[in-house]
């Protein structure tokens, strides 16, 4: 029945696009949570470097450089994170999902197609209700007809004596 598919299509449709958001959403919180410890990181690099420049200020010698070294590798860890939370991407399972939606929207299509075919076929039928009779009143018009024209053509039989 075409009701039945076009709600299994809908039913589809409306699958693949929850398989879509999740798979969109959990990549999102990948990326984010990343991103955030890469800024967490990043803000600590930014306060030891700071306190670097304090303490450049105070001393010229050790505890500078040590400061500004741990300043420079924590940026620098931030930095990888931030290019390795750029390159996450959803896996196979989108491709998936898409495919599902194209297959039935298609088939969506399809259906909405053939009802509107129908409806079409209906809608002639009651604008010319003759044109719509004629099929099925031709058979049993064409054995009646059959039947008067063998009465007609039969020999009148002899009467027994």
């Amino acid at each position: 029945m075409k009701i039945d598919s076009l709600v299994a299509n809908l039913r589809a449709i409306l699958r693949a696009n929850s398989i879509i958001a999740d798979i969109h959403a959990r990549n999102l919180v990948a990326r984010s949570s990343l991103t955030g410890f890469a800024a967490l990181i990043g803000g600590f690099g930014l306060l030891m470097l700071g306190f670097a420049a304090y303490l450049a200020l105070e001393q010229v010698l050790g505890p500078i450089w040590a400061a500004a070294s741990v300043g420079i590798a924590n940026c620098v860890i931030a930095l990888m994170l931030v290019v390795i939370a750029s390159r996450i991407r959803p896996g196979r399972d989108l491709e998936l999902a898409r495919e599902i939606h194209r297959t039935a929207m298609d088939a969506l299509m399809a259906d909405g197609r053939a009802i509107e075919s129908e409806i079409v076929g209906l809608r002639q039928a009651f604008h010319h209700p003759f044109d719509a009779a004629l099929p099925g009143l031709i058979v049993p018009l064409a054995t009646f007809l059959i039947k008067i024209i063998q009465k007609k053509t039969e020999k009148p039989r002899a009467p027994k004596e």
